[in-house]
């Protein structure tokens, strides 16, 4: 099917369900849309019946060779050749008609055709059942509506056009047998009547499922939204918007299965700002508040390779998962994000050294094959650089990359 409905869409939808459509017509922008839709099943559907209609047409043969003897050879050319050759060539058109009404009447002009070959056989013979074999068009009336599933309003047409025909055959016959021609006729409209109605209840119930298929759809996509919306709550950190620690946990025991597999390097980046709890003793928690989020936001922008994550790791404390990245790009990308922060010039009058936030990084590195690597040995590994870039001086990154390396 079609892309999601717009918000008009899914109201008309409503709004048809509820007006029940008995005319069998959509608003334009539905309709539009359901011919859209259903084309291709539409197209299959009316070439399976066309091939079973020729096939049927032929069995009159056999009628024909009992009723009308003295047309049997022009049945058998207009019925074979004819009306067989022409439908077939028609089924291998149909695809390349594209607008509705015209790939119908298409259809619809094929059941004319089989009705007028039949009319022209029982008016030309000189056989006493020509008459009685009128009724054959109660047939071909009850084969086309059966079969080719027309939309309704298109069948009720074509009925019309074949009594119509009926109607005119009559009274061309020079002898007509009225006893026998008017019950033919309340057979013809009979199975015209009857059918008419099966393919009116039958359009109406594809039509409802249709609208009511547009609505689950709606719906499902609306929950699909809904939860991933909801997903993605859970997994981010309300205030700074980087990850939480549950999803920080998650990415970080997937990332370290495939790296174990590959034998490749993980690193983690572990930070948090220095002398936090003085910046919001001096300016309150709302400025500190904001003052994460440009943290966060300085982080984000200085870790920008797929694969890699930046989460909050608990109060000013941040973490950042490297997969895949040399020692010396690891380092690298510490000191830049050290940087940003330092760029940032947010005024820290609580900090005895620098007068501006700063951020001081603790470095883990690890080839995630070696004999004693382990995730949680990872994270004590960077916590401990942590402790030791804040005990030599705040607003570095520790180790250096020689030490890093080694």
């Amino acid at each position: 099917m079609a892309a999601e409905l717009s918000a008009g869409a899914a109201l008309q939808v409503e709004q048809t369900l509820a007006e029940r459509f008995r005319w069998l017509v959509f608003p334009r922008e539905l309709e539009a849309r359901y011919a859209q839709d259903t084309s291709r099943t539409r197209i299959q559907q009316l070439r399976q019946a066309g091939y079973a209609i020729a096939g049927l047409i032929n069995l009159f043969l056999v009628s024909d060779h009992a009723m009308v003897p003295d047309r049997f050879e022009d049945a058998l050319w207009l019925r074979t050749l004819g009306f067989t050759g022409l439908t077939l060539l028609g089924l291998q058109v149909l695809g390349h008609i594209h607008q509705v009404l015209s790939r119908e009447l298409f259809v619809a002009s094929s059941a004319v055709l089989a009705s007028l070959i039949h009319i022209y056989l029982c008016l030309t013979s000189q056989s006493d059942n020509a008459q009685a074999y009128m009724v054959g068009l109660a047939m071909i009336i009850f084969y086309t509506n059966v079969f080719s599933r027309m939309r309704f309003w298109v069948v009720l047409a074509l009925n019309g056009v074949q009594m119509g025909l009926f109607a005119l055959a009559c009274v061309q016959f020079p002898n007509p047998h009225w006893q026998l021609l008017l019950p033919i006729g309340l057979v013809l409209g009979s199975t015209a009547t009857f059918t008419a109605y099966y393919l009116y209840s039958l359009e109406y119930e594809d039509r409802h499922n249709y609208l009511l298929s547009l609505r689950q759809r709606e719906l499902n996509s609306e929950l699909t939204i809904a939860n991933d919306e909801l997903e993605r709550v859970s997994r981010t950190d309300a205030l700074t918007q980087v990850a939480n620690r549950r999803h920080f946990d998650e990415f970080f025991a997937q990332v370290w299965s495939r790296a174990v597999h590959d034998n490749e390097r993980v690193s983690i980046l572990m930070l948090d700002v220095d002398h936090f709890k003085q910046y919001n003793d001096r300016y309150g928690h709302q400025a500190g508040d904001a003052c994460l989020e440009s943290v966060a936001q300085a982080l984000r922008q200085s870790v920008r390779r797929p694969g890699d994550l930046v989460a909050r790791y608990g109060g000013e404390e941040f973490i950042v998962l490297l997969y895949r990245t040399p020692a010396d790009q690891v380092q690298a990308a510490a000191e830049r994000v050290r940087a940003s922060v330092e760029a940032l010039a947010v005024p820290h009058e609580g900090s005895p050294l620098y007068g501006r936030v700063t951020v001081s990084l603790g470095v883990a590195s690890v080839q995630a094959g070696d004999r004693h690597a382990s995730p949680q040995r990872l994270i004590q590994q960077a916590d401990q650089a942590l402790y030791q870039a804040k005990n030599r001086g705040r607003n570095r990154v520790w180790p250096q990359v020689e030490e890093l390396v080694s």
